[in-house]
């Protein structure tokens, strides 16, 4: 048996990663993050640094057919909610290529960091799940959410109680995730425009090109300016 560990560099991966080398220090693990060309610029090398602290290194996948960019172009639409290319083209596949070229052991257990409070989407998965779409005569793939259960706060008090350090963007964001994501609230979306404004207008820009907004029915900008027409 072998661990697949998806990796962002956020907490919620940080936690679950520190959480399998303590539990589990003899099974042999891979540590996988999935660049879908919009991760944060540092994201890879403080996955790295991370990644590091554990003795083990950090495998980095990629689409090879695309990025967000040039897969919102070519769609002429960003993801959505109940269609999250983002993450089942950029992140799932590249992950799923990169166990069947890898890993050869028939038992291959892909660890998320995926917690019930996040939403109630995320509450209703099974913590353990047989992947069906990658099990084989010569594989079985289980899907196991190892913190599903845990809160932010026992999230962040266990980083804390181990000095396992928080990226910056935590300063003013809740999430470590794209730089800009769909999911982000207005008040998400100003501190992106303060806090990393090229990142911002990055997207603006995008909308504009494709004539399709990130959030539905108003730009991002739009969003931006009502809160401060309050």
């Amino acid at each position: 048996m072998e661990l697949v560990i998806n990796f962002s560099g956020g907490k919620d991966s940080s936690a679950m990663l520190s959480y399998l080398c303590e539990k589990y220090p003899y099974i042999t693990k891979h540590v996988v993050f999935a660049d879908t060309g919009w991760e944060h610029n540092d994201a890879e090398e403080w996955s790295r640094s991370i990644v590091a602290r554990f003795g083990l290194s950090l495998h980095v996948v990629r689409n090879p057919n695309k990025d967000f960019f040039s897969m919102v172009r070519r769609r002429g639409k960003f993801p959505s909610p109940t269609q999250r290319q983002c993450t089942s083209d950029l992140k799932r596949g590249p992950i799923q290529t990169w166990i069947r070229r890898n890993v050869a052991d028939p038992v291959v257990i892909n660890c998320m960091g995926i917690r019930a409070e996040e939403s109630p989407a995320r509450a209703r998965k099974l913590k353990l799940s047989r992947d069906k779409t990658m099990t084989s005569s010569r594989r079985t793939v289980w899907n196991w959410l190892p913190i599903h259960g845990w809160t932010e706060q026992q999230v962040r008090e266990y980083l804390s109680a181990r000095e396992i350090p928080l990226h910056p963007v935590y300063q003013y964001l809740s999430r470590f995730s794209c730089q800009v994501c769909i999911y982000m609230t207005r008040r998400d979306l100003a501190a992106v425009k303060a806090n990393n404004p090229v990142a911002f207008q990055r997207i603006a820009d995008t909308e504009t090109e494709i004539g399709f907004t990130m959030q539905p029915g108003r730009s991002i900008s739009e969003i931006v300016s009502e809160i401060h027409d309050r």
